[in-house]
């Protein structure tokens, strides 16, 4: 059986990434009348919206998990390749690096950071799609937008802990993407939300 590579493993995070990003874009309004007679609310910019933010996060999930998954692999046999390790991109270097691997002061690794946080990201968006008119549902897109912009602050910090690795680390630059595009969905929806 043919092993696949960190690079095509990736692969897997970043098709409901992408397919969430074109359904976000000017392109989402054909996709969604396509798909619209099985999922009717992707007829509208707000539908598209909450839909592609939905992918976007599962991806930065699921990448998180795969994160967490090579940072255990790494502390239960002290090291490895788990990753493509040539050049530039090597995510062996950065999340098997006992110094940046976890995140300060609660010391919990950055798989389970990524996690947390892209469920209560899910979270929020599922309960705003099932209940658009509820009077909470400012508080969530304020909660959301808020909490966006406090882990760019965080992706910030581990560009800078790559930058001092020497690495840069695909499955984490991965997760950034999904959390950037998932606070526009957030900034997005606050504009439309009483339209």
């Amino acid at each position: 059986m043919m092993e696949l590579t960190a690079d095509q493993q990736l692969i897997f995070h970043w098709i409901p990434i992408l397919l969430g990003i074109l359904l976000m874009s000017p392109f989402g309004e054909g996709i969604g009348k396509s798909l619209s007679s099985r999922w009717p609310s992707l007829e509208t910019q707000r539908g598209r919206t909450l839909g592609g933010s939905l992918l976007v996060m599962f991806g930065g999930f699921t990448v998180s998990t795969h994160t967490l998954w090579i940072h255990n692999k790494a502390k239960e046999i002290g090291g490895g390749n788990f990753c493509a390790g040539d050049g530039v991109w090597d995510c062996s270097s950065v999340i098997g690096n006992d110094a940046w691997n976890t995140m300060p002061v609660l010391d919990i690794p950055w798989g389970i950071v990524g996690m947390l946080a892209f469920s209560v990201f899910m979270w929020l968006m599922f309960s705003i799609a099932k209940e658009p008119s509820a009077e909470w549902v400012s508080m969530n897109l304020y909660a959301g937008r808020m909490m966006g912009i406090a882990g760019i602050l965080m992706i910030f910090y581990l560009i800078y802990a790559e930058i001092e690795i020497g690495k840069l680390c695909q499955y984490c630059t991965t997760a950034h993407v999904a959390h950037i595009v998932s606070v526009f969905g957030f900034f997005r929806l606050t504009k439309m939300h009483g339209t």
